[in-house]
Protein backbone atom coordinates (compact mmCIF):
# COMPACT_ATOMS: atom_id res chain seq x y z
CA UNK A 1 0.00 0.00 0.00
CA UNK A 2 2.83 2.16 0.93
CA UNK A 3 4.58 1.45 -2.65
CA UNK A 4 1.30 2.06 -4.66
CA UNK A 5 1.02 5.80 -2.12
CA UNK A 6 4.45 7.03 -2.76
CA UNK A 7 4.06 5.81 -6.85
CA UNK A 8 0.79 7.80 -6.91
CA UNK A 9 2.31 11.00 -5.14
CA UNK A 10 5.17 10.13 -7.66
CA UNK A 11 2.73 10.70 -10.88
CA UNK A 12 1.00 13.57 -9.52
CA UNK A 13 3.96 15.44 -9.05
CA UNK A 14 5.10 14.25 -12.54
CA UNK A 15 2.02 15.98 -13.82
CA UNK A 16 2.75 19.11 -11.85
CA UNK A 17 6.22 19.49 -13.18
CA UNK A 18 5.03 18.96 -16.52
CA UNK A 19 2.20 21.45 -16.83
CA UNK A 20 4.52 24.19 -14.99
CA UNK A 21 7.18 23.37 -17.69
CA UNK A 22 4.45 23.54 -20.28
CA UNK A 23 4.05 20.08 -21.69
CA UNK A 24 0.93 19.11 -20.79
CA UNK A 25 -2.22 21.14 -21.17
CA UNK A 26 -3.87 23.23 -18.40
CA UNK A 27 -7.36 22.31 -17.53
CA UNK A 28 -9.60 25.22 -17.89
CA UNK A 29 -10.73 25.05 -13.90
CA UNK A 30 -7.19 25.60 -12.76
CA UNK A 31 -6.81 28.81 -14.58
CA UNK A 32 -10.29 30.84 -13.99
CA UNK A 33 -12.45 31.58 -12.00
CA UNK A 34 -13.97 29.08 -9.21
CA UNK A 35 -16.36 29.45 -5.92
CA UNK A 36 -17.25 32.81 -4.85
CA UNK A 37 -15.26 34.74 -7.57
CA UNK A 38 -17.33 33.11 -10.08
CA UNK A 39 -20.38 33.53 -8.45
CA UNK A 40 -19.66 36.98 -8.01
CA UNK A 41 -18.51 37.67 -11.84
CA UNK A 42 -21.00 34.98 -13.18
CA UNK A 43 -18.46 33.22 -15.09
CA UNK A 44 -16.15 30.69 -14.86
CA UNK A 45 -14.24 31.56 -18.30
CA UNK A 46 -12.64 34.24 -17.10
CA UNK A 47 -8.52 33.84 -16.53
CA UNK A 48 -7.42 34.04 -13.12
CA UNK A 49 -5.31 36.64 -11.77
CA UNK A 50 -2.62 33.89 -10.71
CA UNK A 51 -2.89 32.69 -14.27
CA UNK A 52 -2.28 36.13 -15.91
CA UNK A 53 0.81 36.95 -13.31
CA UNK A 54 2.32 33.82 -14.19
CA UNK A 55 2.05 34.37 -17.57
CA UNK A 56 3.25 38.00 -17.65
CA UNK A 57 6.30 37.03 -15.56
CA UNK A 58 6.85 34.06 -17.79
CA UNK A 59 6.92 36.79 -20.92
CA UNK A 60 9.23 39.26 -19.12
CA UNK A 61 11.27 36.31 -18.16
CA UNK A 62 11.82 35.50 -22.19
CA UNK A 63 12.48 38.60 -22.55
CA UNK A 64 14.78 39.20 -20.14
CA UNK A 65 16.72 36.30 -21.25
CA UNK A 66 17.55 37.66 -24.08
CA UNK A 67 18.93 40.94 -22.74
CA UNK A 68 15.50 42.75 -23.88
CA UNK A 69 12.52 44.24 -21.66
CA UNK A 70 9.10 44.09 -22.44
CA UNK A 71 5.65 45.41 -21.81
CA UNK A 72 2.98 42.93 -21.17
CA UNK A 73 -0.84 43.28 -20.72
CA UNK A 74 -3.34 40.26 -19.99
CA UNK A 75 -6.95 41.03 -20.58
CA UNK A 76 -10.23 39.68 -19.48
CA UNK A 77 -12.62 38.04 -22.39
CA UNK A 78 -15.18 41.57 -21.47
CA UNK A 79 -11.65 43.86 -22.10
CA UNK A 80 -10.71 44.91 -19.36
CA UNK A 81 -7.13 44.61 -17.94
CA UNK A 82 -6.13 41.83 -15.85
CA UNK A 83 -2.76 42.59 -15.48
CA UNK A 84 -0.08 44.59 -16.63
CA UNK A 85 3.69 45.09 -16.20
CA UNK A 86 6.39 46.99 -17.80
CA UNK A 87 10.43 46.04 -17.00
CA UNK A 88 12.42 49.36 -16.82
CA UNK A 89 13.23 51.48 -19.85
CA UNK A 90 9.82 50.84 -21.38
CA UNK A 91 8.27 53.84 -23.29
CA UNK A 92 5.04 54.64 -23.00
CA UNK A 93 4.57 53.37 -26.79
CA UNK A 94 5.66 50.13 -25.63
CA UNK A 95 2.80 49.68 -22.54
CA UNK A 96 -0.02 51.30 -24.85
CA UNK A 97 1.16 48.98 -28.18
CA UNK A 98 0.99 45.68 -25.62
CA UNK A 99 -2.61 47.00 -24.84
CA UNK A 100 -3.58 47.77 -28.27
CA UNK A 101 -2.44 44.12 -29.53
CA UNK A 102 -4.43 42.40 -26.44
CA UNK A 103 -7.17 44.17 -27.49
CA UNK A 104 -7.14 43.39 -30.87
CA UNK A 105 -6.71 39.70 -30.68
CA UNK A 106 -9.23 40.04 -27.84
CA UNK A 107 -11.80 41.21 -31.11
CA UNK A 108 -10.79 39.31 -33.72
CA UNK A 109 -10.15 36.25 -31.52
CA UNK A 110 -6.98 35.52 -33.29
CA UNK A 111 -3.36 36.85 -33.03
CA UNK A 112 -2.48 40.27 -34.09
CA UNK A 113 -0.17 38.40 -36.79
CA UNK A 114 -2.45 36.11 -38.22
CA UNK A 115 -4.88 39.26 -38.35
CA UNK A 116 -2.38 41.31 -40.51
CA UNK A 117 -2.43 38.47 -42.80
CA UNK A 118 -5.70 38.44 -43.72
CA UNK A 119 -6.42 42.57 -43.43
CA UNK A 120 -3.01 43.71 -44.19
CA UNK A 121 -3.42 44.64 -48.01
CA UNK A 122 -3.76 48.32 -48.63
CA UNK A 123 -7.39 47.94 -49.98
CA UNK A 124 -8.06 46.89 -46.27
CA UNK A 125 -7.19 50.43 -44.94
CA UNK A 126 -10.41 51.88 -44.13
CA UNK A 127 -11.83 48.73 -42.87
CA UNK A 128 -9.07 48.04 -40.45
CA UNK A 129 -9.42 51.96 -39.59
CA UNK A 130 -13.19 51.39 -38.59
CA UNK A 131 -12.76 48.70 -36.61
CA UNK A 132 -10.09 50.17 -34.37
CA UNK A 133 -7.84 47.17 -35.15
CA UNK A 134 -3.93 47.78 -33.73
CA UNK A 135 -2.04 45.02 -36.48
CA UNK A 136 1.13 44.69 -35.30
CA UNK A 137 2.96 41.40 -34.19
CA UNK A 138 1.99 40.52 -30.78
CA UNK A 139 -1.39 39.72 -29.61
CA UNK A 140 -2.27 36.54 -29.06
CA UNK A 141 -6.04 35.00 -27.64
CA UNK A 142 -5.31 32.86 -24.75
CA UNK A 143 -7.55 29.97 -25.04
CA UNK A 144 -7.76 26.29 -22.82
CA UNK A 145 -10.25 23.64 -23.57
CA UNK A 146 -11.49 26.05 -26.84
CA UNK A 147 -12.85 28.86 -24.44
CA UNK A 148 -11.12 31.95 -24.60
CA UNK A 149 -10.33 33.22 -21.75
CA UNK A 150 -8.54 36.23 -22.10
CA UNK A 151 -6.00 37.95 -24.40
CA UNK A 152 -2.06 38.84 -24.44
CA UNK A 153 -0.54 41.86 -25.60
CA UNK A 154 3.44 42.30 -25.87
CA UNK A 155 5.27 45.54 -26.52
CA UNK A 156 8.82 46.89 -26.31
CA UNK A 157 10.39 43.38 -26.64
CA UNK A 158 12.83 41.56 -28.75
CA UNK A 159 10.37 39.77 -30.37
CA UNK A 160 7.19 40.35 -28.91
CA UNK A 161 4.90 37.30 -30.47
CA UNK A 162 7.68 34.87 -29.24
CA UNK A 163 7.50 36.08 -26.14
CA UNK A 164 4.04 35.83 -25.98
CA UNK A 165 3.65 32.44 -27.25
CA UNK A 166 6.59 31.14 -25.00
CA UNK A 167 5.01 32.82 -22.11
CA UNK A 168 1.40 31.11 -22.73
CA UNK A 169 2.95 27.57 -23.45
CA UNK A 170 5.23 27.37 -20.53
CA UNK A 171 1.99 28.18 -17.99
CA UNK A 172 -0.81 27.12 -20.28
CA UNK A 173 0.75 24.20 -22.04
CA UNK A 174 1.61 23.54 -26.10
CA UNK A 175 -0.15 26.26 -27.91
CA UNK A 176 -1.46 26.39 -31.66
CA UNK A 177 1.72 27.51 -33.78
CA UNK A 178 2.11 31.03 -34.44
CA UNK A 179 0.64 32.32 -38.26
CA UNK A 180 3.97 32.60 -40.79
CA UNK A 181 5.48 36.02 -41.81
CA UNK A 182 3.72 36.92 -45.14
CA UNK A 183 4.95 39.60 -47.76
CA UNK A 184 2.84 42.69 -47.32
CA UNK A 185 1.63 44.27 -51.09
CA UNK A 186 3.01 47.83 -51.48
CA UNK A 187 0.63 50.43 -51.03
CA UNK A 188 -1.10 51.18 -54.22
CA UNK A 189 -0.94 54.67 -55.83
CA UNK A 190 -4.61 56.28 -54.52
CA UNK A 191 -3.84 55.34 -50.59
CA UNK A 192 0.44 55.91 -50.84
CA UNK A 193 1.08 59.23 -48.87
CA UNK A 194 2.77 61.55 -50.60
Amino acid sequence: MRRMTCGLAAAALAGSLAQAQGTEPASLKSVTFSGAAAKRAMTTTEINMETAERIVDACIEHARGRNSGASVVVLSPSGFLVVAKRTDGQTPNNVDSAYQKAKTALYMRSSTHAVLNRWGSAADQMARANLDLYLVIGGLPIVVDDQLIGSIGVGGASGDEPCAHDALTRVLGPQPPLAPTLAQPAATAATAKP
